[in-house]
Parts: C-alpha cells; sequence; structure tokens
C-alpha cells in the first residue's frame, strides 16, 4: 500500500517531524534558503514514499506567491513585521484580492464557511496559466512564476518524468528564488518539492501524477451523499459503519467498471513542461493535463 494520499499532519505524525521542519531531511525554516549548506542534512530515503501531495502542491505554490505579494513592498524581512507594516501588508492584500477578481475572475485568500478558504485548485491553475497578468498584479518576477507553473504542470500531468532534468530545472528555480526573495522563508512544502522532488519522482513505482490525491479528493463528494442519503443516524458506529460498507461498494472493481466515466476538461502541455518528460515525439498529442477540483482544507 501506498500512503501518497495522506497529508502533511499525518505525515509528520508518522515520521516524528514537527511541522515546520522537512520530514525528508529535517531542515529547519532557518537554513530552507541556504541552498549551499543544504545538502548537510540527512536524508531520509524512506520518507520519499510518502509523495509529492502534486493536487494540493498547487494551493501551497499559490499562497507562497500571494503572501510574498502582500510583504514584498512594505515588509521584505523576516523579522517581526510591525503595526504600521501590518496595516499596508492588509491594504496590499486587499488591492491584490479586487484586481485578481476583476482581471481574472478569481478569488484568494477568500473564508469560504464550511470550506476553508477560496483557494481551491482551480483558483491555483487559473493564477498560474496567467502568469504575465500575474506578475503585473503582484509584482512577482515573471521567470519565476512561470517556473512555478511549469513544475506544478509537469509533477500533475501522469507521464513519466526525466528527474534528472527534473533535479536540474527544480535546482534552478530554487536559486532564482532565494536570489530574489531570500527574506521570505521557503515552507517546507515548496522545499519538498523543489529540493527533493527529483528523489521523490526517482523512487515512485509508477509517474508521480499518477499518486496524486485526486482520487481521495474525488470521494469527498459520495462521503457526503453516503452520510446524508444512505446510513442510519441512530448512533455514530451506525452511521460511520453504513458509510464505509458504502465506500466498499463504491469502489468495487466490478461495480467501478460498469459506471460511465465523468468527463474532464483538458489542457496541452507547454513545451517547457515537455521537455521535463520521457515521451517520443508521436505521443505528444495524446499527454494532456487534467482539471480536478481540489480545496484548501488539506494542510501541509
Amino acid at each position: 500500500m501506498l500512503m501518497t494520499m495522506v497529508d502533511g499532519k499525518v505525515i509528520n505524525t508518522l515520521t516524528e517531524t514537527s511541522s515546520q521542519l522537512c520530514y525528508i531531511c529535517k531542515c529547519n525554516p532557518t537554513n530552507m534558503n541556504d541552498l549551499d549548506n543544504i545538502k548537510r542534512f540527512v536524508v531520509n530515503e524512506d520518507n520519499v514514499k510518502y509523495g509529492m501531495s502534486s493536487l494540493h502542491a498547487w494551493i501551497k505554490f499559490l499562497e507562497l506567491v500571494l503572501h510574498i505579494a502582500y510583504k514584498l513592498e512594505s515588509a521584505p524581512t523576516t523579522k517581526r513585521t510591525t503595526s504600521e507594516q501590518k496595516k499596508k501588508i492588509e491594504e496590499k492584500k486587499k488591492e491584490i484580492q479586487f484586481r485578481l477578481w476583476n482581471e481574472l475572475g478569481i478569488k484568494v485568500d477568500k473564508v469560504v464557511q464550511g470550506r476553508g478558504t477560496s483557494n481551491t485548485g482551480n483558483v491555483a491553475r487559473r493564477f498560474f496559466r496567467n502568469t504575465e497578468k500575474v506578475a503585473e498584479i503582484t509584482g512577482i518576477n515573471l521567470n519565476l512564476l512561470n517556473r512555478f507553473s511549469t513544475i506544478l504542470t509537469v509533477i500533475s500531468c501522469g507521464s513519466e518524468i526525466n528527474y534528472d532534468e527534473f533535479e536540474n530545472y527544480a535546482k534552478d528555480t530554487a536559486e532564482l528564488y532565494v536570489k530574489h526573495y531570500n527574506w521570505y522563508r521557503m515552507p517546507p512544502s515548496i522545499h519538498k518539492i523543489l529540493i527533493h522532488g527529483s528523489l521523490i519522482i526517482k523512487n515512485a513505482l509508477v509517474p508521480i501524477g499518477q499518486l496524486s490525491e485526486e482520487a481521495q479528493e474525488a470521494s469527498n463528494k459520495n462521503y457526503n451523499r453516503f452520510r446524508e442519503h444512505h446510513s442510519r443516524k441512530s448512533s455514530r458506529i451506525h452511521t460511520n459503519t453504513d458509510i464505509f460498507n458504502f465506500l466498499l461498494v463504491s469502489s468495487d472493481p466490478l461495480i467501478t467498471s460498469l459506471r460511465t466515466q465523468p468527463n474532464k476538461s483538458h489542457t496541452k502541455l507547454p513545451p517547457e513542461a515537455i521537455h521535463l518528460l520521457n515521451i517520443e515525439s508521436s505521443e505528444l498529442n495524446e499527454i494532456e493535463t487534467s482539471d480536478g477540483e481540489i480545496n484548501s482544507s488539506y494542510s501541509e
């Protein structure tokens, strides 16, 4: 069994790691931007089995860009912000939110009752598919945004990745990030992909995009429907037993093979992403990325 669908809190518990540290190399926040000395942290290759969380990586990169953009003009520092700086950060946040909604039609960092925030996977995809406009609105380096977009597309496409090419590309991206935004500490979820991504890809039994959390996220709607319409409400034990039984039925291979496959929207891969894949020229027209629905309830 491959535990690639568990969230960050579960992984940190299983590996006995603080949420502030990288569970693969135990690198702490103050050293994550120190790329020259990062190799001194010993990599635990056994922990790469938990995968890359490719679906929720879109949200993590989106939030990284937004948080940098909010502080870019008023508080580009790792030190504690003053009350005046906090006020400017909040003003910048509202300005960016307003422009993203009016110019791209996406709502970011808005609280949605019962669902966390408005930072969903579809919002993140639209965000990174309009990098020029995003760079204009946020002030973030365009080259870095394009590289983030390429990396996210590659790890989500489900095709075999050339891990040597990916390692070089991710390393260059990390260096570009540190060059421009060394004052903002790289989050563990971003560090995992840029620094350890190639190792995770190399050790995966199948292409990393096929080990995403998409199946688990898709079952959330089933869970809600089964609980509401197909479970006894006489006790928690009865409720959970009925839900579990219905989930077993819905996952049965024979029953699954009988259902109509849902239509998915697809997007062709850009040339930069194709360069990082192990595919023949004859396969180029067949390789696409799918758009799945995810939300920000996942924690890293």
